[in-house]
């Protein structure tokens, strides 16, 4: 049994749109695992660097979290930190290898095939609005 993995999520605004990733068939936040000796804010911004090519990002405010438990015994547990992010330099244009990029409009994001849980989260912090 492995213990739970803590992460962090980074939410770059645009004015209404958010910076989000497509990993496979899945669009989501930039998020990654915290490393040991690292800050939560140091994580933050590194896992912006990685993932979507800004170096020049910074943590800000804590938003909340969430946390996902698989069902099947040796599934993952994962407690997701999400953060605003700020960039520094507006001019920067995030740009990755890695996967597709985008700044995606709020009145989008629901209808995007997001990480499970991304929606609820985003729709319980007032950031973007959902179907009952």
């Amino acid at each position: 049994m492995s213990l739970p993995a803590i992460h962090v999520c980074a939410l770059l605004q645009q004015g209404d749109e958010f910076l989000m990733l497509r990993r496979r068939s899945h669009w989501s936040l930039p998020d990654g695992s915290v490393n040991l000796g690292e800050t939560l804010a140091e994580a933050v911004a590194r896992v912006l660097e990685e993932q979507v090519g800004l170096s020049d990002a910074i943590c800000g405010p804590f938003i909340g979290w969430s946390e996902t438990v698989e069902a099947e015994v040796h599934g993952p547990h994962i407690l997701r930190m999400y953060f605003q992010a700020v960039i520094l330099d507006q001019a920067a244009v995030p740009a990755s290898e890695i996967a597709e990029v985008s700044w995606i409009p709020s009145w989008d994001a629901a209808e995007l095939g997001l990480t499970d849980g991304l929606a609820e989260f985003l729709s319980d912090h007032g950031l973007i609005e959902t179907m009952v």
